[in-house]
């Protein structure tokens, strides 16, 4: 993405493409992760259905795909902190596996979504102000790459 920016060159798709892809992979891991067939039958309904549905939207208007996609950015990351929160709901009664990472999945989507709708409000606003809320989501990121290390460290090494 760097080198796109310094080569002036669009790189708004490659954050769709990030947000698919983590649906897609953060989706199968919470699948594994669930016993109950109708668990697992909502995750790949709910997959489908939004992967469909994003890609009419793109199918609709093309240029979204290579802009920031909000309702994208939305649809993509709440679905996975649905997944999360009914992984913590099967914690209440199961062993506590991948809890660690599954609060940061819920702490850094809910808190990141939420700056990026505030970042496309800001885009009037002072260069200041409007990288402010991008500084704070790199320090999100951080926080969650914590929670991921920790769960690590906690589950794998002995």
């Amino acid at each position: 993405m760097e080198i796109m920016y310094h080569l002036h060159m669009s790189n708004l798709f490659l954050s769709n493409v990030f947000i698919i892809g983590q649906l897609i992979l953060l989706g199968l891991f919470y699948n594994s992760l669930f016993a109950l067939k109708s668990q697992k039958r909502f995750v790949g309904i709910s997959l489908i259905v939004a992967l469909l549905v994003l890609a009419v939207q793109f199918m609709m208007d093309w240029s979204q795909f290579l802009r920031f996609n909000l309702f994208a950015i939305a649809l993509t990351s709440l679905l996975i902190v649905v997944y999360a929160l009914i992984h913590f709901y099967n914690m209440l009664t199961e062993s506590k596996s991948y809890y660690y990472a599954s609060i940061g999945v819920v702490f850094y989507l809910l808190a990141s979504t939420v700056l990026y709708f505030i970042g496309n409000l800001t885009h009037n606003l002072s260069n200041e102000f409007k990288f402010l809320s991008w500084e704070l989501n790199a320090f999100l990121i951080i926080i969650y790459y914590f929670f991921i290390l920790y769960e690590w460290k906690k589950s794998f090494s002995k």
